[in-house]
């Protein structure tokens, strides 16, 4: 299944080769989750993000149970430091 992942601010360069910009295609398995996204760009998990699935923002504790579908689109967004 292929999604498209776009990073915003500080996670430009977390995104992997073959990128459109901010932009870039990956392919996922099926049923793949946002959790599973942030692990495939090797982000720190402990970090926190905000997470939108075709600009429709998913709560952090359904990172790891929203299913992806194919084309969508995956935006991460570094959750600002508190402190």
């Amino acid at each position: 299944m292929r999604i498209t992942v776009r990073s915003i601010a500080r996670l430009g360069a977390q995104v992997p080769a073959g990128r459109r910009g901010n932009r870039v295609e990956l392919e996922v398995a099926p049923q793949a989750t946002p959790a599973d996204v942030v692990r495939a760009l090797g982000l720190s998990a402990d970090r926190g993000y905000l997470v939108l699935v075709n600009g429709q923002v998913v709560p952090e504790a359904r990172h790891a149970r929203t299913a992806l579908s194919d084309s969508d689109e995956v935006t991460i967004l570094p959750k600002p430091k508190v402190g």
